[in-house]
């Protein structure tokens, strides 16, 4: 038959006229119809479908990016669904497409049950493309923004399929860069897979060769990734880190308003603390979370196979696996499951003082030439500081942004301002050029300063135990959040304050490589009691009783401290020790002296918990879980 609007002939049982791109409405009649709006307005789409004719139907777009397109479309010999990943033309010439041809066919090598295969790699009149599997199903991302915080079991399925898959490449030498929910989608089987292995390091490879770009997302970027420099397996642990923190708690650890401030909290702010807003997470689960998120590369894991290890060692029963594999897909197929409650995270230390704490402890390194001419300060949004590559469905995603040398000395100087003094001999980062925006002035108007990861050994650790439930910690009047808090050499004011007690105010000294141990002893505030009523005239006076005998005090400590641990259930408990208030639902390494402890915790609607015991100097008791009974008999 032929086409009705070209005259072309359609091969029989063909969808499409392989001259114009038309669609026909049926494979037997004589006619075919107008194209779709959507096809009208994407020239791409009418151009693969003429070039790939032969092989593919190509049907409709799933998503886009700055370096490719993603199509859906249907393998002709084997009838078959297959995404269509294309690099669009313009930009697969020379040595791009080579790496792009490259990479892709690394990444179709990678044959792991959690890693979407890749079927052909080719070229059609100029554009290059790679078919790979379609998956019916959700990325993760999709789940968590409509079902917010994912429970423990789906979480651990989670991140054994996907740590599995990141082990299996790193040990063929092909680094992710781009590990975020958007590339990990769970299939209406409930598989768990991990999409777009090589594009995003093929394009990084070609950009940093010519002008030094980074390319990744913001809010999962490794400090080592914001800087520009070399990435290995770490990046990627670091990365999974920030997506099961986003699991646990339903949004990721650092978030801002600018780019700036995103990347200045990937390097110095430290992890907010998960059972701030849920208890329930095991306590493996929270040792992964803090080591992926290392500041620094070398206290992640050796290799990612180390980190699956990790994973595997948390509890997750036969029971549980069965219930996490019902859940993903019930949650694939866009079935909600019961939600997770979890608190709201406090907000976020001011990103200016942390720069100027760490940039204060960081080494001087040589500088070259700075640009006279300063950069001007923006206040553009953080969409409108990078360009964002958003590809929905197994799409190339991420932020591109370029490095380039600029005015980073003037930002740095104008990003501490508001903070401690800092000494003129700072190290001279590059700063990242914004992306094109349409005028100079924009472009010049948003760079951004970037600077460098602060090593580990300069920094010193202040470690809070005892904070009451709701406290707000200050230092130096900028408010922190977590009870693990890393900053550079200096004297710093701590300042605690919670409703119902008393202010907590003391000077800490932060030693490079050194940890401080403090513990926050808080006392209620006195309740007010209502003036004593005399009695009118021939009122009779109610019997005297003599005043309870005052409790024992606890015995004279031997000399040191010891440590203790405690959960409660409910995570509403008041714990006491020796009648002081030390934190609700839980205290973690609390510093107590040694001799003779009197623990008391109490709730409404339970039955009060007392004990006493002594412990010697040096002890680190782990009281592990206390349930208290509910006084209607119940657990």
């Amino acid at each position: 038959m032929k086409c009705a609007k070209c005259g072309a002939e359609v091969p029989q049982g063909s969808r499409f006229c392989a001259s114009c791109g038309l669609e026909v409405t049926s494979p037997d009649g004589a006619t075919v119809t107008l194209a779709t709006a959507e096809a009208e307005q994407d020239p791409l789409l009418l151009q693969l479908r003429t070039d790939l004719a032969k092989d593919y139907e190509v049907e409709k777009e799933l998503g886009r990016g700055g370096m490719a397109v993603v199509y859906q479309a249907t393998e002709i010999e084997l009838r078959r669904k297959v995404a269509l990943k294309v690099l669009p033309p313009g930009t697969g010439g020379g040595t791009m497409a080579e790496r792009f041809k490259r990479e892709a066919r690394m990444a179709a090598a990678l044959d792991h049950a959690n890693i979407i295969p890749i079927y052909r790699v080719g070229q059609a009149a100029g554009t290059y493309f790679f078919a790979m599997k379609f998956v019916e199903g959700r990325a993760v991302d999709a789940i968590i923004e409509s079902q917010g915080a994912l429970p423990v079991p789906v979480i651990l399925a989670i991140l054994r399929g996907s740590v599995s898959a990141l082990a299996f490449a790193h040990e063929r030498n092909i680094i992710h860069r781009d590990i975020k929910g958007a590339n990990i989608l769970i299939d209406r089987d409930g598989r768990v897979l991990v999409s777009d292995f090589g594009i995003a390091r093929a394009a990084e490879e070609k950009t940093l060769t010519a002008s030094g770009s980074v390319i990744g997302t913001p809010h999962f970027m490794s400090p080592e990734q914001c800087s520009g420099s070399k990435v290995g397996p770490q990046s990627d642990q670091y990365s999974m880190g920030i997506l099961t923190f986003q699991m646990l708690t339903g949004s990721v650890p650092f978030d801002a308003d600018t780019l700036m401030a995103v990347l200045q909290h990937h390097f110095f702010t430290p992890v907010p603390d998960i059972r701030a807003v849920r208890e329930e997470v095991p306590d493996g689960l929270i040792e992964f979370v803090n080591r992926a998120l290392a500041k620094d590369a070398t206290g992640r894991w050796g290799s990612t196979r180390e980190m699956l290890r990790a994973v595997e060692a948390v509890q997750f029963s036969d029971a549980e696996r069965v219930e996490a594999e019902e859940m993903l897909r019930e949650l694939a197929q866009g079935t909600p499951v019961p939600k997770v409650r979890t608190g709201s995270l406090p907000p976020l230390a001011d990103t200016r003082t942390l720069a100027a704490a760490a940039l204060s402890a960081a080494p001087t390194v040589a500088a070259g030439p700075i640009a006279r001419k300063p950069a001007k300060r923006s206040r553009a949004p953080l969409v409108a500081a990078a360009a964002v590559l958003v590809v929905g469905a197994g799409a190339a995603a991420g932020w591109y942004f370029t490095m380039g040398p600029g005015a980073a000395r003037q930002q740095a100087q104008d990003s501490t301002a508001a903070g401690p003094s800092v000494a003129p001999s700072l190290p001279v980062v590059s700063a990242p050029a914004a992306p094109v925006l349409g005028d100079s002035a924009a472009r010049e108007s948003t760079a951004l300063p970037m600077p460098s990861p602060v090593s580990a050994e300069g920094l010193g650790t202040i470690r809070l135990s005892g904070l009451p439930a709701g406290a707000t910690v200050r230092l130096d009047g900028q408010a922190v959040q977590g009870t693990t808090l890393r900053r550079g050499p200096g004297r710093y004011r701590l300042e605690v304050t919670a409703e119902g007690y008393a202010p907590f105010s003391r000077r800490v000294t932060v030693r490079a490589g050194e940890v401080q141990q403090v513990t926050v002893r808080m006392e209620p505030r006195a309740t007010a009691q209502a003036p004593p009523t005399v009695p009118g005239p021939g009122a009779q006076t109610p019997p005297t009783r003599e005043a309870a005998a005052p409790q024992p005090a606890p015995a004279e400590p031997s000399g040191g401290t010891a440590t203790l641990r405690l959960r409660t259930v409910p995570p509403t408990a008041q714990i006491l020790l020796n009648g002081r208030a030390a934190g609700v639902g839980s205290i973690f390494d609390y510093e107590v002296r040694a001799g003779s402890v009197r623990i008391r915790v109490s709730a409404p609607g339970y039955v009060t918990w007392d004990t006493s015991f002594t412990v010697e100097a040096g002890a680190e008791v782990r009281l592990g879980t206390k349930t208290l009974r509910s006084t209607e008999g119940g657990p």
